[in-house]
């Protein structure tokens, strides 16, 4: 996982306060994060315990549909996401329908994750999902045990809130919007260009 440019800002002053990572809140990288796969990302977190953490990059649209990606896929015009650098070769799904999905796991008031593929892609076949009911995601963000406290630690991470609209909406000026939600300090932060120099 990224590390964070402390000699180029020292953020310990916005970073006191911060929330609890729990499934359900989402992190939003640091403006300098140098990572590619993790600049300006979104990541929301689905499972966060002591055996380690995992979530789902939320604003890396990708250029395929999930159709394209599996084999025997029911046709859907939604988009597929990259939902992080781990197990790319698997779709993962977060959702509001529910318990329709059998073994479908709640992460946040209405918000559930994975459940039943058969059963999801036979209400795709029929009709029954909408595009703002599901997102689809190739790989999950993964941190084991200590490795995300410690990257809060290193201010590598802002920790905020998220609603069922903003987990389910696709923004690409999500990491933006955020921050300006936020207000004061935070505000500033949405506004660093993502090259240090030109500041």
């Amino acid at each position: 996982m990224p590390q964070n440019h402390n000699d180029i800002a020292d953020f310990s002053s916005i970073f006191e306060k911060q929330m609890k990572p729990v499934p359900g809140v989402v992190l939003l990288a640091e403006p300098f994060m140098e990572s590619a796969e993790f600049r300006r990302s979104v990541v929301l977190l689905t499972e966060h315990n002591e055996k380690g953490t995992m979530g789902f990059i939320l604003n890396r649209k990708l250029t395929i549909k999930p159709t394209q990606a599996i084999d025997d896929f029911p046709e859907f015009e939604d988009s597929l996401f990259y939902g992080g650098p781990v197990s790319t070769e698997l779709l993962f799904y977060i959702h509001t329908l529910g318990h329709l999905l059998e073994g479908s796991i709640e992460i946040m008031d209405g918000i559930y994750m994975g459940g039943d593929f058969e059963t999801l892609k036979e209400l795709l076949k029929l009709g029954k999902v909408k595009s703002k009911q599901i997102r689809f995601f190739a790989g999950y963000a993964g941190w084991t045990a200590g490795q995300l406290k410690s990257e809060l630690k290193q201010h590598s991470w802002i920790v905020a809130s998220a609603s069922k609209n903003l987990v389910m909406k696709d923004n690409s000026n999500l990491w933006k919007n955020i921050l300006k939600d936020l207000g004061g300090k935070y505000s500033m932060i949405a506004d660093f260009p993502e090259d240090p120099t030109l500041n």
